[in-house]
């Protein structure tokens, strides 16, 4: 009799454990979960081929997008960087849209490098016009907000020779 006594005294204490650190969980996760905000930057007037195209909010939180080459050739490989200010990302992704014409979306998620800059590599797909105009839109998963900055982009064909 003693044997089942000493063995319900450690179930009931072990069950206990899990009870209080599934509510203590479940507390951290919601108090997390109902602080998260979605911020949205404003689309800027940007010009790849005079430099980066950088957006900022009023309280100082910036991103900037490089793309190399900046005439964004199609089916050509092109690089992606992206540098933020006053935001510790844990994720960076960006998202392509055609503007104009459905072309489907892609998206890239990018890859923190040593200089703290994130950055990909891809290819965008040709269009029957001789310009193409792309939506993007990067997302960033910080702590508890999540930031969309959104850019119009314009690609080329490569000219023929």
């Amino acid at each position: 009799m003693t044997i089942f006594l000493k063995r319900d005294k450690w179930l009931f204490i072990g069950g206990f454990f899990v009870l209080f650190g599934s509510l203590f969980c479940g507390y951290h996760f919601y108090d997390s979960w109902k602080a998260f905000s979605v911020i949205t930057f404003p689309i800027p007037d940007c010009d790849l081929y005079h430099g980066p195209c950088i957006s900022t909010l009023p309280t100082g939180e910036r991103i900037e997008l490089h793309i190399k080459p900046t005439q964004m050739p199609v089916l050509t490989l092109i690089q992606l960087d992206v540098k933020t200010e006053k935001i510790s990302p844990k994720k960076i992704s960006i998202f392509f849209k055609g503007a104009d014409m459905n072309m489907g979306e892609f998206s890239y998620t990018l890859a923190l490098q040593k200089d703290g800059s994130y950055s990909a590599r891809t290819i965008l797909p040709t269009c029957i016009q001789d310009q193409m105009v792309w939506h993007a839109v990067i997302e960033i998963e910080a702590r508890n907000k999540r930031y969309h900055a959104p850019f119009a982009l314009i690609n080329q064909k490569p000219s023929r020779s």
